[in-house]
């Protein structure tokens, strides 16, 4: 079942009235935390842009930093200096030696300054805004930023299923922190599932993400949506593979509508529509930051007239990007 314009009504109209489950990835905080490439490569970047020394000997790597060193292969001047104009002949730093030198707590630390960053600073946003216009539901949080709990815990029920970066995390006191390290320090267990697979060997994680998945998979709602999230698509496998497997198996024949909100929802669609056995899973090709801010202008008023569908497409061809933030001057 593919979404048209009359769908967006519908789908806001039964979010409003109707006990949902929300699970929200990674887009549903596009513009707040790094998203897709953005994510993988901020910290080498970063790392790249400001070392002073570095290691003699190439240390072993977590399977996050090395994701990160691997995703940034082939870095240049410009992709670290965008700002600068590169004269011709000018010579290149041996950036991809460097590179692999890349500390792992710092790597790590930087990470978790990104993800914090918007919780620190504070601003409430329509990504997160508009859930307070929304029936009293569950929101399965795969996102580390603590938005969701922040910003809807007092209306919905949130669980954080891979970890919460705790706010200080955000402060321009880590970041002056993260400049500092030049050599690798022994980093204090912190419980977050970050960029690497659903955990198997790790017993207490592994634990407490089951025992989460049993608490999402008791609540019995009339709607799903599954909002900016992929399960961690890597390929052709996924690294939530643990969540997928138990919302498959425990949503199968699930007789209401399930949406799926992503700017490509046709493959993830289809994939969630078979292996739950529904006709009823409809993809809504759309940017949620775009979306939310169309259904908060059109919940007050502004667009009275018009289809939210017309609204999200008008906000979207101004803007055209996954990173704006509103509310923002639309003068």
């Amino acid at each position: 079942m593919i979404s048209d314009p009359s769908i967006y009504e519908l789908m806001l109209a039964q979010f409003r009235a109707c006990r949902s489950l929300h699970i929200i990835g990674a887009g549903a905080s596009a513009g707040l935390a790094p998203l897709g490439t953005k994510f993988w490569k901020a910290s080498p970047i970063d790392y790249l842009r400001n070392f002073r020394s570095f290691s003699v000997d190439k240390p072993p790597h977590s399977l996050l930093v090395q994701r990160m060193v691997d995703a940034s292969r082939g870095l240049t001047l410009s992709d670290i200096f965008p700002e600068r104009e590169i004269r011709p002949g000018t010579q290149e730093p041996p950036y991809w030696e460097i590179l692999q030198r890349i500390p792992d707590y710092r790597a790590r630390l930087h990470l978790k300054h990104l993800l914090s960053k918007a919780h620190f600073d504070g601003p409430l946003c329509d990504h997160y805004r508009v859930f307070r216009h929304f029936y009293p539901s569950l929101i399965s949080n795969y996102n580390h930023d603590g938005l969701a709990a922040v910003f809807c815990g007092h209306k919905h029920h949130v669980f954080a299923m891979h970890g919460t970066t705790e706010r200080h995390y955000g402060s321009p006191e880590i970041a002056k922190l993260v400049d500092l390290i030049e050599y690798d320090l022994q980093d204090e267990p912190d419980g977050l599932i970050m960029g690497i697979p659903e955990p198997l060997a790790d017993a207490m994680l592994r634990q407490r993400l089951k025992e989460q998945l049993k608490i999402v998979a008791g609540f019995s709602p009339q709607v799903i949506s599954i909002i900016g999230y992929s399960f961690a698509q890597n390929g052709d496998g996924f690294d939530d593979s643990i969540s997928l497997e138990c919302f498959l198996r425990t949503r199968r024949d699930f007789p209401g509508p399930v949406y799926v909100i992503r700017p490509d929802p046709y493959v993830l669609r289809e994939m969630i529509a078979d292996g739950i056995k529904s006709n009823n899973v409809v993809g809504v090709s759309a940017r949620w930051n775009i979306l939310a801010h169309a259904c908060m202008r059109h919940l007050i008023g502004e667009c009275a007239r018009r289809s939210l569908y017309y609204v999200h497409e008008q906000i979207l061809d101004r803007y055209g990007r996954d990173d704006v933030v509103f509310p923002i001057s639309d003068g």
